[in-house]
């Protein structure tokens, strides 16, 4: 049986990145992965995820700024384009707390932004509409990571750094020694290592209690839809912004045109909890309020979709990431809870997580990703 240094379970955007930062320090990786890299069974696909910096917490806006650079790296080294930068408006009413503290924290860190009204929105970006007494929160340096695009290249690049990658491997059982951890699958095949990273999306919970460990991550399905434009009107990346829209409790999104003739939209976080293994169905009343939001928001799309796409969600109770040492367990860490905002900063999420896999210096601080912090429960939630 091969012995490598680290196993990383879990092949998306997070757990790809980690098996290139682990190769990159000379160490023996192996990458296993339930599926196929870029599957739909789980979070890590479509064509295209926003990169942005428009948060209210330092911490998101210090990795989007470090994310930007690591997909530019990445990309060299892959070969094509992963990211495009369109710009991103934020809308909501004029007194929406949300735009004010976005508008706060992108200009206490130096980043451009304009506050536009409804009349200075619809000239500049015609692709949207916004009510009068609304506003928007425009920043320019928001964009697209193409998605499927990103995990081919980083598994290309786990491989060409000496990865040895697994797909189609269900591992069911993960038996923890005090030097080693060894993994066995439906087929019973088997790995061992002297470390891990479990990294499972969201199969991970039902991982995590076999080894003692509860940690809530709730699982749901969400689902967007593509709609065709029924005008001239451009609505490729590039040319329109991505938008999200604080007019409801749960905000709305928006991404352009990238290699689906249709404009992704979304309504985060709506989505029942479920089984991941459980069949995907349509919601309904999903994509009815999705269409009556593309009819207020979007004049230019037929809001009938072209297609439409279920994925999962997997989220802590505060809806900030968990990126720690699993209790009791000092050879393996856990990353979990990235759905809905977390793609976008996969590359430095892997160096985050082989910095404290390994003892070293982390890139940022992590506390804010305690394990621990569930000790005493928290409702603040991030969103988009």
């Amino acid at each position: 049986m091969t012995q490598y240094d680290v196993i990383v379970l879990g092949g998306g955007v997070v757990g790809a990145a980690t098996a290139c930062a682990l190769a990159r320090r000379n160490l023996r990786v192996a990458l296993i992965e339930r599926f196929s890299p870029a599957h739909d069974r789980g979070s890590s696909h479509g064509d295209g995820r926003m990169i942005r910096y428009d948060y209210s917490e330092p911490i998101y806006v210090e990795m989007a700024a470090a994310s930007y650079i690591a997909w530019d790296a990445l990309a060299v080294r892959a070969g094509e384009p992963l990211v495009k930068k369109t710009g991103l408006c934020n809308f909501g009413p004029a007194d929406n707390p949300q735009l004010a503290e976005l508008e706060s924290t992108m200009r206490t860190f130096g980043l451009a932004c304009e506050r536009l009204d409804a009349a200075q929105t619809h000239a500049r970006f015609p692709q949207y509409r916004i009510e009068p007494g609304s506003e928007t929160v425009y920043q320019p340096d928001g964009g697209v990571v193409f998605a499927d695009r990103a995990v081919l290249a980083l598994w290309r690049c786990a491989t060409k750094n000496g990865v040895e990658t697994i797909e189609q491997a269900y591992v069911r059982d993960v038996e923890v020694h005090a030097d080693r951890v060894t993994l066995c699958d439906t087929t019973g095949r088997s790995w061992t290592g002297a470390r891990l990273v479990l990294a499972a999306g969201g199969w991970t919970a039902p991982l995590l209690r076999d080894l003692g460990i509860v940690v809530s991550l709730e699982v749901t399905q969400e689902q967007l839809a593509y709609f065709p434009p029924i005008s001239d009107i451009d609505h490729r990346v590039g040319t329109m912004p991505n938008c999200i829209d604080y007019h409801t409790e749960q905000p709305f999104y928006c991404l352009p045109m990238v290699r689906i003739p249709g404009v992704k939209i979304g309504w985060h976080h709506t989505g029942p909890v479920i089984d991941p293994d459980a069949p995907r169905t349509l919601n309904t009343d999903n994509i009815h309020g999705v269409q009556d939001f593309v009819r207020r928001r979007c004049p230019h799309l037929d809001p009938h979709p072209i297609q439409t796409v279920q994925c999962l969600y997997t989220n802590s109770l505060d809806y900030h990431f968990v990126l720690d040492r699993v209790p009791g367990h000092p050879h393996i860490v856990v990353a979990a809870g990235f759905s809905g905002h977390g793609f976008k900063f996969g590359p430095v999420l892997g160096e985050m997580l082989a910095a404290k896999l390994l003892d070293e210096t982390p890139p940022m601080d992590m506390s804010i990703f305690s394990i621990h912090r569930f000790e005493q429960a928290v409702s603040r939630r991030t969103t988009a």
